[in-house]
């Protein structure tokens, strides 16, 4: 038998980095789990564009302006990083990038102390990451190749037995402040469709199945919104009216009419902050659709939020404290009160 290529030893040495990070993250106890988890599929997600762009005959090392591969002190060949992979890889938009770049980020911001709550913030985006490697896995070398069947979905009780909206306020309060704007500006800097991608930030409506068991049961099963038929559909946006319906409650004591928005950043500003100014802010960070679009609901959720009850929008207070943080800063203010669209 003739011996494997160098890139499916490398392939291998990703799949394996991927079963340790999920491991490692479902295992009990709080230390630094959520660290670990991003290591380790940071070099998975590094082994496998390699095995891919050597698999493919792409280069995979840094070199001079000759063109000549270098090394480092150690005498080793330098490799292009994860980063460089990426952006050869995946175009802009794509949201596993997106998500890819999150977690590259985040991994310098943890503080382990916090690491816990820092961990249920972004439970979706860790799911989403394991995912995505999952699929673009298989997409770039086959079914065989796969992990999925050895990984087990992990078991958990925040999120089912607490308050929904009770349990997310209570872990956002717990989370450094640093932290938080991080994640802030970094989603701020994504457009509503990329935030909404499942591919960025997974997310499930879990609803318990009451119906009589058969042979083909299986305990959880996922599908595909755009596998279901148009009478599941129908019922599915029963069930997501009917969960919006009974957070909006909830949720919407915090929000604010767009006066009320004004009327607190200007309190906090040493500078002018009027209504014309909220426009401006709003749409030069586009956290809403401007006036007469196709589909108004199409917010940065963490900012804006549409009513549709009274067709109109309303801001939260986390879109208080961000202009406030943000215009504060001279040249942020003077970009935002001139910006043209």
């Amino acid at each position: 038998m003739a011996p494997r290529p160098h890139w499916w030893h490398v392939l291998q040495a990703s799949k394996n980095e991927v079963r340790l990070a999920v491991d490692l993250y479902n295992r009990s106890g709080d230390a630094r789990q959520l660290e670990a988890f991003i290591v380790h599929m940071s070099m998975g997600w590094l082994k496998l564009l390699q095995a891919h762009f050597e698999q493919a005959g792409r280069d995979v090392y840094i070199r001079d302006s000759r063109g000549r591969r270098t090394r480092h002190e150690d005498g080793d060949w330098k490799y292009k990083s994860l980063s460089a992979l990426m952006m050869e890889f995946f175009t802009p938009n794509d949201p596993r990038k997106a998500n890819l770049d999150f977690f590259v980020g985040l991994r310098n911001r943890i503080e382990h102390r916090h690491e816990k709550n820092i961990a249920a913030l972004v439970a979706g985006r860790t799911q989403a990451y394991l995912l995505n490697y999952e699929t673009t896995l298989v997409e770039l070398f086959g079914d065989d190749e796969a992990v999925a069947t050895e990984l087990r979905f992990p078991l958990f009780l925040s999120s089912i037995t607490d308050d929904a909206a009770k349990a997310v306020k209570k872990v956002r309060s717990q989370v450094p402040r640093g932290v938080l704007e991080w994640v802030q500006d970094f989603d701020a800097g994504l457009s509503p469709d990329l935030a909404a991608d499942q591919q960025f930030d997974f997310r499930i409506y879990l609803i318990p199945y009451k119906g009589p068991k058969t042979e083909a049961d299986a305990v959880m099963t996922f599908v595909r919104p755009e596998e279901l038929t148009e009478e599941q559909n129908a019922v599915m946006d029963q069930v997501r009216t009917i969960i919006r319906e009974k957070q909006i409650p909830v949720a919407d004591l915090g929000t604010l009419r767009p006066g009320q928005v004004v009327e607190r950043v200007a309190a906090e500003l040493s500078r002018p902050f009027t209504t014309h100014h909220h426009t401006q802010a709003w749409r030069y960070f586009g956290v809403r659709p401007p006036v007469g679009a196709d589909d108004p609901t199409k917010t940065k959720a963490d900012f804006c939020r549409y009513n549709q009850t009274f067709e109109r929008y309303v801001y939260t207070e986390s879109w208080v404290s961000y202009l406030v943080r943000k215009l504060s800063d001279p040249e942020t203010y003077e970009a935002v009160m001139t910006w043209k669209s």
